[in-house]
């Protein structure tokens, strides 16, 4: 008799960890009677079905994907492919960089430059474009940094166990730096969509204690804060990338294994993590609404905040951003976990090296994107969307995380960042200013203007200068502030407009003040 193959007895375990996963992914938000079914569904899929691998290739050859793969029968991509995309991706932004091997590919300001503003009253965007990289350097109040201590949507500031606060920085794609923001310029090419290649990343990041560069399980960057070095520690990512075939984006998030446990909690958690005082963690979930105000999950207090502070008590709501009854939860569930698996076993079995094993620490909580580009992000039940349905990162959506479908917003990646499908009649997802929330901030910083459309339709002088500039006499904020101060507070109306654009509709050219 042969032995069972790895990769048998490797799937036997992933088929049995999915079924119990599924079962305890109901939370207050979803309803209980959908466990039996999701149950069900994964029961009734073949052992192998949904099992996700990894080209050891990515590891030894790392190369950044250029499409998604479309492996269905019907010449369609599946979720596997996705996800293999995302890790591929992954993969190579996380490797030494062939021109400094000191760096990873992601840490080349040459190749993915870091997003910079100015230490001034609005906190202007710097040009992030030059070959003058402000100084990397964090200042104790850090609201008008290119790192910043605010989490994307409300700004809450969030802190480990050892008081240190996370800190954000964004990085993007170079050849941003030379994409057109004009309407005009985009409507003569037919450009209504950021080109393929395009990529946004986020990090999180904490100061290092000795400890935890002793143990050689993170990835790190080196920093200047308050005029002393220190080594911060990488606790989660965000990876962005647009393809010709998906122009939404595939977005993905990583994090690392010790950061938070599961708000419903199924079993042990030893772990010493990150994010959960001991106590509180070991009465989950009861410590959830037992006592509220004394471990007060997932509360972040303050807002820009200091360096260092109270910690903060993080769960993860949604684990792999799935719950039961979710749109193919089963199969997004067994091919995160899967992927997860086979990578750790791929990085082993190429004897990767020791900067590459650190990867062994973060896994990959999921990843979202359209089925049909030609339709719109959104709607109740985010009905076009994939993957993920309910993707946050603990550690950069804290409070975030309740992503509840049925509502007008969910909270995931695309809650924030809407495309407008190809099929729209307003359809440029450039200046629409709501896909990327980076790009206005390359183009100005430039000094550049970037058009945004505007908040009404324009049809003359007169109502531009309204729409654009902003109208005192208006109730509504956004009318009052006009079209430029409400995409970003610094900026100004430039007395540029048009209505001829056909993708764009109205817009507004803005520039710094």
């Amino acid at each position: 008799m042969k032995t069972p193959s790895k990769k048998l007895m490797f799937t036997s375990v992933i088929v049995l960890s999915i079924l119990q996963l599924t079962a305890c992914y109901n939370s207050a938000n979803t309803r209980t009677d959908t466990t039996a079914s999701a149950n069900a569904y994964v029961q009734s899929v073949p052992a192998n079905t949904y099992d996700c691998q990894v080209d050891p290739n990515w590891i030894t050859s790392p190369s950044f994907p250029q499409e998604v793969k479309k492996s269905g029968p019907d010449g369609s991509s599946n979720f596997c492919d996705f996800y293999q995309f995302s890790t591929q991706a992954y993969l190579y932004l996380m490797s030494p960089s062939s021109e400094n091997p000191a760096l990873r590919n992601f840490q080349v300001d040459a190749n993915y430059p870091l997003l910079e503003f100015n230490d001034d009253a609005l906190n202007t965007p710097a040009n992030s474009c030059d070959n003058l990289k402000s100084p990397k350097s964090l200042r104790t109040s850090l609201q008008k940094s290119s790192i910043s201590t605010g989490q994307a949507g409300g700004g809450a500031s969030i802190y480990a166990q050892d008081g240190n606060v996370v800190y954000y920085d964004v990085r993007f794609n170079k050849s941003l730096c030379d994409l057109s923001a004009s309407a005009v310029e985009l409507g003569k090419k037919g450009i209504i969509n950021f080109p393929s290649g395009t990529t946004e990343l986020k990090f999180a990041w904490k100061v290092l204690s000795e400890h935890e560069k002793n143990s050689n399980s993170f990835v790190t960057q080196q920093q200047m804060i308050d005029g002393q070095p220190q080594t911060l520690g990488l606790l989660g990512m965000h990876i962005a990338v647009a393809t010709e075939d998906h122009p939404e984006f595939v977005w993905a998030t990583y994090e690392y294994k010790a950061n938070s446990p599961t708000c419903d909690a199924q079993g042990e958690q030893a772990m010493p993590w990150l994010f959960a005082e001991k106590t509180c963690t070991a009465n989950l979930p009861d410590s959830l609404n037992s006592d509220p105000d004394t471990c007060k999950f997932n509360q972040p207090e303050l807002k820009n905040g200091p360096a260092t502070g109270a910690p903060t008590n993080i769960c993860v709501v949604y684990p792999y951003g799935t719950a039961s009854g979710d749109h193919k939860a089963g199969e997004n569930l067994a091919n995160i976990v899967s992927q997860n698996g086979h990578l750790y076993e791929a990085l082993s079995s190429t004897n990767a090296s020791p900067d590459m094993q650190r990867l062994n620490n973060y896994f990959n909580v999921g990843a979202i994107w359209v089925s049909d580009t030609a339709k719109s992000s959104g709607g109740i039940g985010v009905p076009n969307e994939r993957g993920s349905l309910r993707l946050a990162n603990s550690v950069a959506e804290t409070d975030f995380q309740h992503v509840n479908l049925n509502n007008e917003f969910s909270s995931n990646c695309f809650g924030c960042h809407e495309y407008s499908g190809t099929g729209q009649k307003m359809s440029n997802n450039i200046t629409s200013q709501k896909l990327s929330h980076s790009f206005i901030d390359i183009v100005t910083g430039q000094g550049k203007a970037a058009d945004v459309n505007a908040i009404s339709q324009i049809t003359s002088n007169d109502f531009a200068a309204l729409i654009c500039g902003g109208d005192p006499s208006q109730k509504d904020k956004a009318k009052r502030k006009g079209t430029c101060k409400n995409a970003r507070s610094y900026l100004k109306w430039n007395g540029d407009w048009t209505n001829i654009n056909t993708s764009a509709g109205s817009v507004c050219g803005c520039e710094v003040e």
